[in-house]
């Protein structure tokens, strides 16, 4: 039995239907009416070439090849042949498929579907391959699982995609996860993500630290750069860190331009906020789980648990845009990478400025206090270190 708004809907695709029917029929009607006249076969595609063409009155062109499709539906089936096929989407995967994944979405409802597919076929409660996304989307919409997606993008932006791997990296910081604070037994305290993506494959690597300073993203960058090699172009925001006169000597020195987006316009870091967005659903929803449980109560833990879904399961999965998992796409260009030898990279990260050392013998360097010989006391000095997590 249909619902009230089952029957509507259906009446309402009924009406479209043949709508869509009579105004194909209005194609074909001249060579219908005078097919009575038993024309030869010549005679109908001279009159089909002419509605084609648009010199037939009151018709617009229309392709030759729809217009003999058109005659052979009619003339097979009348005018219900012409009305367009609608095709069901049905559910080809086993139902204890379907239904583990329900169950799953039901115990934490900011899992993505992805996430949930991934954790079957890990689990071996599913064959790999089996569940597709839109399945899955079917039945959770038909469970109520789902939730309806909010606002609408307005402007339009000129979509642009490296074309090689090290061209463009994007780097960002994501505020996401509390963890225990511990130096404030009882209290959490806020941490921050890092992350670097390289335009072109999607590859991601990223690492959560407490402060979003400059000894983070050094950190970060630095670990980047010795994995992967200097990329030809850093592209982030406008924010502290990322203007920082000692990021762009270290860009300098190794070769990298370092670009930044316009104020205000954060579409051009929309790689960034989708793989913060695929964090949110797809990571932070479960660890929030592991620690409340106390399974996670220090940054170390929770960096080597991201590590794992990082490595594991994003830069391993088929990314939607380029259709290859990120670390394939990366491994498959040839694109010649510039890795500098570590003393190179070292030598770059070292912290390089001019300090003014206090009567007491201090100096400021990021927030942090050094002292130095008591007789450089009032005097400005040079210094080359390595910036502290």
């Amino acid at each position: 039995m249909r619902s009230n708004r089952e029957r509507v809907c259906y009446l309402m695709n009924e009406i479209k239907a043949e709508q869509i029917a009579n105004e194909r029929y209005r194609f074909i009607a001249p060579v219908v009416n005078v097919s009575k006249q038993n024309l030869t076969s010549g005679e109908r595609y001279a009159i089909l070439r002419n509605i084609s063409a648009g010199i037939y009155e009151g018709l617009p062109k229309i392709g030759l090849r729809t217009l003999e499709r058109y005659l052979s539906q009619y003339e097979k089936g009348g005018i219900n042949a012409l009305k367009p096929k609608v095709r069901e989407r049905s559910i080809q995967a086993p139902e204890e498929y379907v239904d583990a994944a329900c169950q799953l979405k039901r115990e934490n409802m900011s899992r993505s579907i992805d996430t949930i597919i991934f954790m079957l076929e890990e689990s071996g409660k599913v064959p790999k391959g089996v569940l597709k996304r839109s399945t899955v989307y079917d039945w959770f919409t038909k469970h109520k699982l789902t939730t309806p997606t909010r606002g609408s993008k307005t402007g339009r932006y000129t979509r642009y995609g490296a074309l090689h791997r090290g061209e463009i990296l994007q780097g960002d910081t994501h505020y996401t996860l509390k963890l225990p604070d511990p130096s404030r037994p009882g209290q959490e305290r806020q941490v921050y993500l890092f992350a670097w993506i390289d335009d072109f494959s999607r590859l991601v690597y990223a690492q959560f630290y407490w402060k979003e300073q400059l000894p983070s993203l050094e950190d970060s960058l630095k670990k980047w750069i010795i994995l992967y090699g200097c990329p030809s172009n850093i592209y982030c925001d406008n924010g502290a860190v990322y203007s920082s006169h000692h990021l762009q000597n270290i860009c300098s020195t190794l070769g990298i331009q370092l670009l930044h987006s316009r104020p205000y316009k954060p579409q051009g870091k929309g790689k960034c906020e989708k793989l913060f967005q695929f964090v949110e659903s797809s990571f932070k929803s479960e660890v929030e789980l592991l620690i409340k449980e106390g399974k996670i109560t220090n940054l170390l833990e929770l960096n080597n648990v991201f590590s794992v879904w990082l490595n594991q399961f994003y830069n391993r999965r088929k990314h939607s845009s380029t259709k290859q998992a990120p670390i394939s796409r990366w491994e498959g260009d040839e694109t010649p990478l510039k890795k500098p030898t570590l003393d190179t990279i070292y030598e770059a990260f070292l912290m390089k400025d001019t300090r003014s050392v206090s009567k007491t013998g201090l100096i400021s360097v990021e927030t942090n206090e050094y002292e130095v010989d008591a007789f450089l006391c009032g005097k400005k000095i040079q210094i080359s270190m390595i910036l502290m997590i």
